[in-house]
């Protein structure tokens, strides 16, 4: 009979183009679990010690660290050497002053780009659902798995939260401390397709249809260009609130 799940191993040569690893020097590649972010879309932790950061020069070094309790993801110790650290996800490696968030850069994917310091103690998450739940709450989704909950009858008219849009959630309490809206004026950051790591101001969204995507025109500078609206997550209004690379 055939098995119903996928594989339980990932070769290298398959392996998400932008890890940082060499495709033909050995067989196999860290697979990551199933957790906040999907496996197209997140580096595992051990590939992020032993390459990214190259704090270790084998995995067994690398698993060390880790199983230490030296590694913070969005400030939780995180001790799972395949563990997913996706878009916009702070790394902290004790005795390493650096803080590095996880950002999309041009032309290679998903990288760590050093952060500051103040940073560590919030990131920005994409709104991608909301709906009603019993208790008169609305629930939204995020997009590296999280969900929170409000009072619908607290929200007051213009400043409901709305799915596209972006908030600037504090850590440990993991509260809401900035709304970003999705719309023209704002500041957008390309998570996905060929113009990926660009972000410039939103100077147009043209509404989708059923057959056809809802599009997104970026200015950044003298240059422009088009992208859909799910691949742009807003980043701030008169500045990022992050540290992104120009």
């Amino acid at each position: 009979m055939a098995r119903k799940f996928g594989p339980r191993q990932l070769k290298r040569e398959p392996s998400p183009g932008f890890w940082p690893i060499h495709r033909k020097e050995y067989t196999w590649a860290p697979r990551t679990r199933p957790g906040p972010h999907a496996r197209e879309k997140s580096l595992p932790l051990v590939v992020i010690v032993r390459e990214s950061l190259g704090l270790a020069n084998i995995a067994k070094e690398a698993i060390r660290i880790i199983n230490a309790g030296k590694v913070k993801v969005d400030g939780v110790v995180r001790r799972d050497r395949r563990f997913p650290v996706g878009l916009m996800d702070i790394v902290q490696i004790e005795g390493v002053p650096q803080v590095y968030r996880a950002l999309p850069k041009p032309n290679r994917g998903l990288v760590l780009l050093p952060a500051q310091d103040r940073e560590a103690a919030y990131k920005i998450c994409k709104i991608v659902g909301k709906q009603n739940v019993p208790g008169g709450k609305l629930q939204y989704s995020l997009h590296d798995g999280r969900t929170l909950l409000t009072a619908a009858k607290d929200a007051r008219p213009g400043e409901e939260l709305a799915v596209g849009g972006a908030i600037q959630l504090s850590f440990p309490a993991q509260k809401i401390v900035k709304y970003v809206p999705f719309q023209v004026g704002a500041l957008g950051l390309v998570i996905d397709g060929r113009n990926q790591g660009y972000y410039g101001k939103i100077t147009s969204i043209t509404p989708g249809t059923y057959a056809r995507r809802k599009i997104v025109r970026i200015e950044t500078g003298a240059e422009g260009f088009e992208t859909p609206a799910e691949y742009v997550i807003p980043v701030g209004t008169e500045s990022p609130l992050v540290t992104l690379e120009k």
